[in-house]
């Protein structure tokens, strides 16, 4: 009986192990304007349409958000458009529709807004994440 235990025991972890998927991250800072290859496709950063984040130097009720212009496109012509918007908690992440196995992940928008210093549109940088499913 312990034999038979052990045995389904070791088949479960094996089953388990083997079905674990390796995953190739890329981080990369894009400018606005720039371009980030991505095979097939490319990643640019249009703009941003709006920075509402509460200054470093203000106490505010509301912390704010950003929204940015990301442009997907496939064989150097405009593919998707996506309006995405970054909150307090990062949470612009999602499944990019075509690619079933890149995951795109906003991780942060920079410069981070200070009183009385206005962000030029040239100054801003998105930083992103790509995962992609070797598996």
């Amino acid at each position: 009986m312990k034999k038979i235990i052990l045995v389904l025991i070791l088949l479960v972890n094996g089953v388990s192990l083997s079905a674990q998927t390796e995953v190739a991250r890329l981080q990369s800072f894009l400018k606005v304007g720039e371009q980030l290859d991505c095979g097939n496709y490319s990643i640019v950063i249009k703009g941003v349409i709006s920075d509402s984040r509460c200054p470093k130097s203000v106490t505010c009720v509301w912390a704010g958000t950003a929204e940015v212009l990301l442009e997907i496109r496939k064989a150097n012509e405009v593919w998707k458009e996506y309006r995405i918007e970054i909150g307090n908690s990062i949470d612009a992440d999602f499944q990019l529709p075509a690619l079933a196995n890149i995951n795109l992940k906003l991780l942060g928008l920079a410069p981070y807004p200070e009183t009385p210093i206005k962000i030029k549109p040239s100054e801003y940088q998105v930083t992103i994440q790509l995962e992609e499913q070797l598996n």
